[in-house]
């Protein structure tokens, strides 16, 4: 993953320039911000079980048909390893 300076000092590159004070600007905004996405990212890691959870049964609670014999859930193991794909 590239890191916000990378990318602005690439584009500037690219566009054969020094980067300008809006680049500049644009870094120190994300640099702020960064404790609050840090934030965010630590409460959507802690709650990644329930999520998971709620997206895997709201699937087979949409799509009945999951759970008949030769599709995806038609066993536990086969439950366990949907909701594991889902969390990654």
């Amino acid at each position: 993953m590239k890191s916000v300076v990378t990318t602005v000092v690439t584009a500037a590159d690219a566009a054969g320039r020094f980067p300008s004070q809006n680049d500049l600007e644009a870094v120190q905004g994300n640099i702020q911000r960064a404790a609050a996405r840090l934030e965010a990212a630590e409460k959507l890691a802690a709650g990644l079980d329930n999520v998971t959870r709620e997206a895997g049964d709201a699937c087979f609670n949409k799509y009945s048909y999951l759970k008949q014999p030769g599709e995806a859930g038609d066993s536990q193991v086969k439950v366990d390893k949907c909701y594991r794909d889902l969390g990654h």
